[in-house]
């Protein structure tokens, strides 16, 4: 199920520096670093970080990858790749970053050793052009990672935006913050790389609590700076009080230490590029 009749954006500078400053440390760089980790080695790859907005991955390739390895991180959003650009200012000289959609990549044939996508797959309007871009750009028995999250009930802080929303009468965002969780199975990118002729593809399912960070001293916080952000701004004091109050309540539930957030769950889809 596609979800282009839903507005999720990450198209402006606000949303792309909101989303830096507060979303990475909480939540998207705790994964990056699983994922590289669990993924190594990285000495020598050429490493394509797909959809990789403000550069959370590219950023912790570019201290693995060494003198030999090159990472290219792309993205259709230019305002975030200006951060990730900034970011990366002064890193591993073989760190690029490149603007095109997932199924019109700019990346010559077979020159890819590593593809990684956190967080993307759920975002790409075509995706079996995607994962056929992927197949194109990597050399044989070159291998990928895609992750995408798991339902929003399971994604715990989530779920809890969308009933806090839900509770105030605000089912249209709430429908809005669904996008990046409920409309892209594990199972289905699974059958999507193994249609692609891809082999030894694999999906499994990992997860991890999501902490507040230092400067981040209330849920609110979180949920203002994802794309729902200006949404919530629009609304009336009153109301923005109200599910600051009703979310506030719906986390000190899933808390027992005033920091963590709730679990989070991710798919994560592995697979290799044929020989021959």
């Amino acid at each position: 199920m596609q979800h282009t009749d839903r507005e999720f954006t990450f198209g402006d500078s606000f949303v792309a520096n909101a989303y830096d400053d507060v979303l990475v440390p909480v939540l998207f760089r705790p994964w990056a670093a699983k994922l590289v980790e669990q993924h190594q080695p990285w000495g020598g790859r050429r490493v394509l970080d797909l959809a990789t907005g403000t550069g959370v991955v590219a950023r912790l390739l570019a201290e693995r990858v060494g003198e030999g390895g090159r990472v290219l991180g792309a993205d259709a959003n230019g305002e975030m790749l200006a951060i990730a650009q900034q970011r990366c200012d002064g890193l591993n000289p073989g760190v690029e970053f490149i603007q095109c959609p997932a199924h019109l990549l700019g990346v010559p044939n077979d020159s890819i050793d590593f593809v990684v996508c956190q967080q993307g797959f759920q975002f790409f309007p075509d995706r079996a052009a995607a994962v056929g871009e992927i197949s194109r750009v990597l050399s044989e028995g070159g291998r990928v990672v895609a992750t995408t999250w798991r339902p929003v009930k399971e994604c715990q802080f989530f779920g809890a935006v969308c009933d806090a929303l839900n509770a105030i009468g605000e089912r249209g965002i709430a429908d809005t913050m669904r996008v990046p969780f409920d409309f892209l199975t594990g199972a289905e990118l699974q059958s999507q790389f193994a249609a692609a002729g891809f082999v030894n593809v694999r999906l499994e399912q990992q997860q991890q609590d999501m902490v507040m960070s230092a400067g981040v001293d209330h849920p609110a916080q979180v949920a203002y700076a994802t794309p729902l952000g200006p949404q919530l701004r629009e609304l009336s004091r009153e109301r923005q009080e109200q599910f600051q109050a009703q979310l506030a309540g719906l986390i000190k539930v899933l808390s027992n230490d005033g920091a963590t957030m709730g679990r989070m769950v991710s798919n994560v889809v592995t697979a290799e590029k044929a020989n021959g």
